[in-house]
């Protein structure tokens, strides 16, 4: 889970972060309404922008962007994260 790939001491709000992205990410990338992940976490738009730039820095993402028109928001993750979630999944 992206959750668990998330290094022991973030702070709780990149945890939460990597809550809300896990729950909308199959296989190697995730979207949701920028509004909505803002919801989920507590934090305005441009501070959910913020942990998602933290969690691109930390190789956690491989990439994410939001289009402003529809305001969807769409990340990718690296390619050993989603093997392992595969994994996960499979010895479940």
């Amino acid at each position: 889970m992206l959750t668990g790939m998330l290094p022991a001491g973030r702070p709780p709000a990149v945890q939460l972060t990597g809550l809300a992205l896990a729950s909308h990410t199959s296989g190697d990338a995730g979207s949701t309404d920028m509004e909505v992940l803002a919801r989920l976490c507590g934090h305005s738009p441009h501070q959910a922008a913020e942990l998602l730039d933290r969690l691109t820095a930390s190789l956690i993402l491989t990439t994410w962007q939001h289009n402003q028109e529809t305001d969807e928001v769409v990340w990718h993750l690296p390619q050993q994260h989603a093997t392992a979630r595969l994994d996960e999944h499979r010895s479940h």
